[in-house]
């Protein structure tokens, strides 16, 4: 017969393995996930939105960055991390004035609005860590039967 008082286990060595190596970075990546998808959202519907009120300001930008702003402030989000550039140009932080852009709106024409939002790329209890870009562009056309001053 074998004597066990002198054989040793290795639970406690497993738990905090278990724990140090599988649990924690599961919590970390839960915890990243949702902001992930909050600006994914955010992206997309201020995407959307600014290029339907480009078409029907009858292209003027500065109307369409205080939206994106406002939609950004609604979602939590600083307008620091939100950039729009419109009909293919560089996007610009929207703190900044509106560049040159599309110009006004002519009949049939498409215009584009990017919208560009920084996500955190990780979430901890202390603090956000690095940074990912979401881009989102969504183009509306311009009818063909308004009336245009």
């Amino acid at each position: 017969m074998t004597d066990h008082r002198f054989q040793r286990g290795s639970a406690p060595i497993e738990l905090v393995m278990a724990i140090g190596l599988i649990l924690i970075p599961m919590a970390l990546l839960s915890l990243s996930f949702g902001p992930y998808l909050q600006r994914m959202v955010l992206v997309r519907i201020a995407a959307a939105e600014a290029a339907r009120e480009l078409v029907l300001s009858d292209g003027s930008e500065a109307g369409v960055v205080a939206l994106i702003a406002e939609i950004s402030r609604n979602h939590g989000v600083q307008a620091s991390d939100v950039a729009v550039g419109f009909c293919g140009g560089a996007a610009r932080p929207v703190t900044e004035r509106p560049g040159s852009g599309c110009g006004p709106p002519a009949k049939g024409r498409d215009l584009t609005v990017t919208v560009t939002v920084m996500i955190p790329a990780l979430v901890t209890p202390y603090g956000e860590v690095g940074n990912l870009t979401a881009r989102a562009s969504h183009t509306e056309k311009v009818g063909l039967y308004r009336s245009t001053p």
